[in-house]
């Protein structure tokens, strides 16, 4: 168990580190006057690559952990979509293009593998719950009620599909495919 935690602690302090420094490097180039929505995406595409990167070279995230389970991630992603539909509202906000390429692509990414992959152990399945969804709570700055719950019930979805499938990926698609459906519904 004390595994669990080392190498999700390691992780979140290595993904904070890269995020200061993908942080310094956009204040640098946006001195430059170049396209602010083109520098922060590049800013969050340089943080999840590197820190992806840095993860496999450090042996803490494995690659054979992506497969695809299409069974599972149909009927997943069909109870999200009804839950998301039936109990969110609709958004008519407009997010800038650097926001959608963040939520929809990136993100997820480095949620799934921090929450639903490294702060997962078979062994101790209740603990890698709980640990990981209050990581996907706190990631999402979601501290009212009304937004723990929702949170929950997306952490309990995508962990019980982490679970189900044995492979990350599927999470990372679903979460994804979360983010496309709360970003566009109109």
């Amino acid at each position: 168990m004390f595994e669990i935690t080392y190498y999700t602690f390691i992780s979140l302090l290595l993904y904070f580190i890269i995020l200061f420094f993908s942080q310094v490097l956009y204040s640098v180039l946006k001195r430059k006057k170049t396209s602010l929505e083109l520098l922060k995406i590049i800013r969050d595409l340089f943080k999840t690559i590197v820190f992806i990167v840095l993860l496999i070279y450090a042996n803490i995230l494995n690659l054979l952990s992506l497969s695809v389970n299409f069974v599972s991630l149909f009927f997943f992603g069909l109870f999200t979509l009804l839950f998301i539909f039936l109990f969110t509202k609709k958004d008519n906000s407009h997010y800038p293009l650097h926001t959608k390429v963040s939520a929809i692509l990136l993100s997820p990414i480095i949620e799934e593998v921090i929450c639903r992959e490294i702060a997962y152990n078979s062994d101790y399945v209740l603990v890698s719950y709980i640990l990981g969804t209050i990581i996907f709570i706190f990631f999402h700055f979601a501290f009212d009620f009304k937004s723990i719950i929702y949170f929950l019930c997306m952490s309990s979805l995508l962990f019980l599909l982490r679970e189900q499938s044995g492979s990350v990926l599927n999470s990372i698609l679903l979460h994804m495919m979360m983010n496309i459906t709360v970003i566009y519904r109109k």
